[in-house]
């Protein structure tokens, strides 16, 4: 279960939080991936967590800097991912789902496209089959 606390990571952790972002479609809901500058691969709006910034918060941040959406409904269970780096450090991702109306993405630096896809389409953009699995286990937790 995440850590819902401001507590801060262990030496050796390095915390990302972000969200996967749903929005409802006449055709059914989207997912919205981002697709990286750094190593051009598909993934949620997420990044690191600041001192002292809850789990949520670090979140809700990183989707309004990467991808201009600030106006969203968090609708299930937070889900994490956890794998070790290739420095040895062990990391740590904690995804909330979490809704919105707004279709509108205005990228950051750090990305290089956006685009609303349907489920089976973010299962096959997706890059690693930990991200996959998680992605398909949000599908379950919000019914």
């Amino acid at each position: 279960m995440p850590r819902h606390a401001t507590e801060s990571p262990k030496p050796d952790e390095v915390i990302a939080c972000g969200l996967i972002l749903r929005r409802p479609t006449r055709s059914g809901p989207v997912w919205l991936l981002l697709r990286a500058r750094k190593h051009r691969e598909w993934g949620f709006p997420k990044g690191h967590q600041d001192r002292g910034e809850t789990m949520l918060a670090t979140a809700l941040r990183e989707c309004a800097e990467e991808c201009g959406i600030g106006l969203v409904a968090v609708d299930g269970p937070p889900l994490e991912l956890h794998y070790a780096l290739p420095s040895g450090r062990q990391k740590r991702t904690i995804y909330f789902p979490a809704l919105t109306s707004t279709a509108d993405v205005t990228l950051s630096h750090e990305h290089v496209s956006a685009k609303w896809f349907d489920a089976d389409a973010v299962s096959k953009h997706l890059p690693h089959p930990n991200i996959r699995a998680l992605f398909r286990a949000s599908l379950h937790a919000i019914g």
